[in-house]
């Protein structure tokens, strides 16, 4: 044979056992590509995470059983599905485009301490992005203006849950659960970037005596938290809540429930967001006695309210506050307003709320008026009303 057929021929068989060893490469990697995946991302995670299984697809990832423990292995995190779909085509404009991100019953414990520091959940730190701390205790700035956006154009919560155990703010602890949470995001931009993330949720708060309703749409800018928002609250069980309003003097609460709907507008960590409270089917245990208040208000001239205004009171009112200042709690002022309110709505004197409601005397009571009328008229020129 002559010696250039010899050179073709061994390409030829050359060139065959490449591709039967590409092929056979191919059929493995999909044979093992999800066990390969899994054990991957279990590792990137780390210890803590765990996934049941996972799916690759042309243009798409389909995870199920993701599960997340605290060191005492409580489940802290947990999904039953995940599934991502990406815009392969959107690498060419040096980004990422994440068309949708489908996350089933997803459940979260969320647990916060007596000083308000979060304590679950807890992720696991890279410090080579995060940055680690220098010998005077500050953290590094990370450079995150080279790293490539990630934009999930599309993201559904479908049926969440989240239990709060809030051991802060109230005496005792409560622990609040959501249930129900349908969540649409559209537009979210990693990192953050100077655009509105737009957002609708649905959600239920069950209790001992109703189960509420939630609402809320509206959008956030992310990179400086400036918030717009609408929500509105149905059937609050205010019982289950009594360790935030309860006080030594105060009246003990058996049933009531509080509909809610609030604006809120957050521009440079100034919020400003007034709303209407109406409290319905308010009851107090017998044996109630004459200094027995509610909110720092008599029981007495409650009940006698109650009798005259079909069993309803309702309160208008602003948060209005800075929120970079640590002296100032949303929650604490929320309960502030709904006091002053309704004392107001009673005919009840604002200076004889005393510090049954807000922990000083009548003229400390006083200062505080002022001082939130004062915030509250910076902030009418801050947002040009």
């Amino acid at each position: 044979m002559p010696e250039r057929g010899k050179r073709k021929r061994i390409v030829l068989i050359s060139l065959l056992v490449f591709v039967c060893l590409a092929l056979t490469t191919v059929l493995v990697l999909a044979k093992y590509a999800n066990v390969i995946a899994k054990n991957g991302i279990e590792k990137a995670l780390g210890k803590d995470f765990s996934i049941g299984n996972i799916e690759l697809k042309w243009g798409s990832v389909e995870v199920s059983g993701v599960v997340m423990k605290n060191r005492a292995g409580k489940e802290v995190i947990k999904a039953e599905g995940l599934m991502v779909k990406a815009n392969f085509m959107s690498l060419l404009r040096k980004k990422y485009i994440i068309s949708t991100v489908l996350v089933k019953k997803p459940y979260m414990y969320v647990e916060v301490d007596e000083k308000g520091r979060l304590v679950s959940p807890v992720f696991p730190t890279d410090d080579k992005k995060t940055g680690k701390e220098n010998k005077k205790g500050e953290e590094k700035k990370v450079d995150t203006s080279t790293e490539t956006p990630i934009v999930l154009k599309k993201i559904v919560v479908s049926n969440g849950s989240v239990d709060y155990l809030d051991r802060k703010s109230p005496r005792p602890p409560v622990l609040t659960s959501v249930r129900d949470i349908n969540l649409e995001m559209s537009d979210l931009t990693i990192p953050f970037a100077d655009n509105f993330t737009r957002y609708v949720v649905n959600a239920s708060v069950p209790a001992s005596r109703s189960t509420a309703t939630v609402k809320s749409d509206g959008k956030i800018r992310l990179k400086n938290k400036d918030i717009e928002c609408k929500a509105s609250v149905r059937g609050l069980d205010i019982t289950h809540f009594k360790p935030y309003f309860h006080t030594s003097d105060s009246a003990s609460v058996a049933r009531g429930l509080l509909d809610l709907d609030i604006s809120a507008k957050v521009v440079s960590n100034k919020i400003n967001a007034p709303g209407k409270a109406v409290i319905k089917g308010l009851e107090f245990s017998s044996g109630q006695g004459l200094g027995s208040k509610f909110m720092g208000v008599p029981v007495s001239l409650v009940v006698s309210f109650l009798k005259k205004s079909g069993d309803q009171i309702p309160v208008d009112f602003v948060i209005a506050g800075d929120l970079d200042n640590p002296r100032f709690n949303l929650t604490e002022d929320f309960k502030r307003k709904l006091a002053f309110g309704i004392a107001e709505k009673l005919g009840f004197s604002v200076m004889d709320l005393g510090k049954s409601v807000f922990g000083v005397g009548a003229e400390g009571t006083k200062k505080t008026g002022e001082g939130v009328m004062g915030i509250g008229d910076g902030l009418k020129k801050i947002f040009g009303k």
